[in-house]
C-alpha cells in the first residue's frame, strides 16, 4: 500500500513541475510579446513626433538605485520633459488633437461640443427618444 501512495505523490509532484513550468514558459511568452509591442508603439511614436515636427531627446539620469530614463520633447520653441515614454505620447496626443481642433470650423467645433455634451445648439438636453 505503501508503494502506490508514494507513486501517486511523485505522480502529483511531477504534474504539478509541469504546469509551473508550463505557466513559466507562457509567463515568458507574454513579455516577450508585450516587450515587441512596446517597441513598435514607441517606433510608431517617434513617426507621429517627426511628422509633427517635434524633436525628442533621451537622456539617462542617475536615480537612487538605477538610471533613469528622461524624455525632452522640443516642439514650437519649447521644451517639455517627461519621465516615461507613456507621458510623450500622452502629450503627443494632446497636441495632436489640439491641432487637429485648431484646424476645424467653428461649426465642426460646435457640433463636436454638442455631440460630446449631449445636447441642441442652445445647451438644452436631447429629449430620450423612449419618451412618446
Amino acid at each position: 500500500m505503501k508503494q502506490k501512495t508514494k507513486k501517486k505523490r511523485q505522480q502529483r509532484a511531477q504534474s504539478r513541475l509541469a504546469l509551473a513550468r508550463f505557466r513559466q514558459q507562457q509567463r515568458e511568452q507574454w513579455q516577450q510579446t508585450a516587450a515587441h509591442r512596446a517597441g513598435q508603439r514607441w517606433n510608431k511614436t517617434l513617426r507621429q513626433l517627426a511628422d509633427l515636427g517635434a524633436t525628442v531627446k533621451q537622456h539617462a539620469q542617475a536615480g537612487d538605485d538605477r538610471e533613469k530614463t528622461v524624455y525632452e520633447v522640443t516642439f514650437g520653441g519649447k521644451t517639455s520633459r517627461f519621465r516615461s515614454c507613456f507621458g510623450v505620447q500622452r502629450w503627443l496626443k494632446r497636441e495632436r488633437e489640439r491641432q487637429e481642433e485648431q484646424q476645424m470650423s467653428w461649426a465642426e467645433r460646435h457640433v463636436r461640443w454638442m455631440i460630446e455634451h449631449n445636447c441642441d445648439d442652445h445647451g438644452h438636453p436631447w429629449p430620450d427618444p423612449a419618451e412618446p
